[in-house]
């Protein structure tokens, strides 16, 4: 193995093939995601989580459905999600989301999973599931969650001020007061 001293460019040819459960057409974005987006921007002082730059550095910011994506919501496990989110592994908004009103109605599948009546009562508020982001960290090339494996992607966030990340991306902070 050769030893690397100094930057170079690694490139990816990455091709993955999934299978996401049947749902309906994704359409024009819920009345839940709409507010619970201007609740999230508020919340998180309108900075990305990436990044924490703000909407005035670049441009609108996302709410990206995290950690449960809108295509897997039929096809979740959701006891078992929810338990891990009442032990907080997935934050403090998680946790306290009320699991008790989500089961309300809930019967079991075939093959007894608890299927609650409306998934997305969860994954579309994005007070407790969604992160904000610059739509560049979201969807763009070479640098957005959609776009890059998560560890890659997740470098961004603590890469140093100034760095050449990818042909598109030079890595800038807001600055700490």
């Amino acid at each position: 193995m050769i030893a690397v001293t100094q930057d170079h460019e690694q490139r990816e040819t990455l091709a993955v093939e999934y299978n996401i459960p049947g749902h309906d057409p994704r359409g024009a974005a819920s009345a839940l995601f709409t507010r619970t987006r201007l609740a999230l921007i508020e919340r998180e002082g309108g900075k990305c989580w990436l990044s924490s730059l703000t909407a005035a550095d670049l441009g609108p910011l996302e709410a990206h459905h995290y950690p449960i994506e809108r295509c897997f919501a039929e096809g979740v496990d959701w006891p078992r999600f929810s338990n891990d989110c009442k032990f907080g592994l997935w934050g403090p908004h998680a946790q306290t989301f009320d699991w008790e009103a989500f089961f309300a109605g809930a019967a079991p599948d075939a093959s007894g999973r608890m299927v609650p009546v409306d998934p997305y009562l969860f994954v579309d508020d994005m007070t407790v599931n969604g992160r904000l982001l610059g739509k560049q960290y979201h969807t763009g090339k070479d640098e957005g969650v959609h776009m890059l494996p998560e560890p890659i992607w997740l470098a961004q966030k603590y890469m140093v001020e100034g760095y050449q990340f990818s042909g598109a991306e030079v890595i800038h902070h807001a600055q700490e007061a």
